[in-house]
């Protein structure tokens, strides 16, 4: 099926159709002959009000019905592609959210186009020797860092490995780090926010601080041990992060999947199907408090769930203690994961603190855990 689309200033043609079963309604006449005269009416049930409505009566090809569609939807201005918009109602969605440029709707690719005086891309970082003391893990790694206030940042064009570049979500902007690994990589972070300090950069509560972990080296089982254990402990990450960033938020929210859904997707996909098969049975969300899906644009995964912040320490105590615990279990099988989480939030959090392997980074989680309102001890760790 093709379908014209028209926006405000060009016209888009999208092809395909509803990924959403359809009834029809039918009446028949039988006459001597055999003949059956059939009229159908075809409905579709919107996969955001869930009301079944005519077929007529839904945007084409994306199963939301119109009225759901001229409330939170649009389509971006320059290529036709269909965004969202999370201020109206929105927090789960497959498609972008919207940006506003100028009086136009824009998705976060066009909108990054409209101020390329105001950014660039990272560069790569030469390490021709790494340290791993601090960290803890060879694991490569990045963060993104967003901002309300970046005075100067400007002056950094030339003189650092970081990117940066604008998001319609904050004030300021967001700056992308290069690949990281080892404890220069904590150095680069430090850096940055050095000149942060500076020039007084802030992090408001519309900002998020967003990690990626290398995933390149591992197997198909290894991913879903690592999703595994993620969904097992998410209820616990959950204690050291503001409740905006573990909620119900439209950039960071829990996953509507359980564990035992990971099973049930992994037993029923099997390894030749592989790990996109097994995220298209979850229904996974790329604004999850993890976004495994950043997989399959730079093989990584992102955790969401941090909130803004400037402070370095804040950062790569994160980046430790995250990338020692996907180490830890992406060798585990689904049965020794339950058997090290599957306590309480006291017994899990004495299993992760096991893992982790040191006292400042502990000491750390439960101030935060403190900080947010939660009370977490240590009774023993072996």
């Amino acid at each position: 099926m093709v379908y014209t689309c028209v926006s405000r200033r060009k016209q888009f043609t999208l092809t395909g159709g509803y990924n959403v079963p359809a009834t029809a309604t039918a009446t028949a006449t039988a006459t001597a002959t055999a003949t059956v005269t059939v009229t159908a009416t075809v409905t579709h049930s919107c996969c955001v009000c869930h009301e079944r409505k005519p077929a007529h009566k839904f945007s084409v090809a994306t199963g939301i019905c119109l009225e759901c569609f001229d409330r939170s939807y649009g389509i971006c201005e320059e290529c036709g592609t269909i965004v969202c918009h999370p201020d109206r109602g929105i927090t789960h969605s497959v498609y972008q959210r919207a940006c506003h440029q100028q009086g136009q709707v824009l998705c976060l690719r066009c909108n990054d186009g409209c101020s390329r005086d105001d950014w660039w891309h990272p560069t790569a970082l030469d390490v021709s020797v790494a340290h791993y003391d601090r960290i803890g893990s060879k694991r490569k790694y990045g963060v993104e860092i967003e901002t309300s206030c970046c005075d100067g940042y400007q002056r950094l064009l030339g003189r650092t490995n970081w990117g940066a570049k604008t998001d319609c979500t904050v004030s300021g902007m967001e700056f992308d780090s290069p690949i990281l690994y080892g404890d220069e990589g904590l150095k680069q972070v430090e850096e940055i926010l050095a000149y942060g300090d500076e020039n007084g950069w802030e992090a408001d509560d519309r900002c998020g601080c967003h990690t990626h972990y290398d995933m390149r080296d591992e197997s198909f089982d290894q991913l879903c041990s690592i999703l595994y254990a993620y969904r097992k402990t998410m209820e616990l990450w959950a204690k050291f992060v503001p409740s905006a960033r573990s909620g119900n938020g439209s950039y960071s929210h829990f996953p509507e999947w359980y564990s035992e859904d990971v099973v049930s997707a992994w037993r029923g996909c099997g390894r030749n199907n592989g790990f996109a098969e097994v995220l298209s049975r979850l229904g996974t969300d790329r604004y999850d408090m993890v976004n495994f899906s950043a997989y399959f644009d730079h093989t990584t995964f992102e955790v969401r769930m941090l909130e803004g912040t400037v402070d370095p320490d804040t950062i790569c105590n994160w980046v430790s203690v995250s990338t020692r615990f996907i180490d830890a279990v992406r060798d585990m099988t689904f049965d020794e994961i339950d058997d090290l989480f599957g306590g309480d939030i006291e017994s899990r959090f004495e299993a992760l603190a096991a893992i982790i392997g040191d006292d400042d980074l502990i000491d750390w989680l439960v101030a935060r855990a403190n900080e947010f309102g939660h009370t977490l001890r240590l009774t023993q760790i072996e």
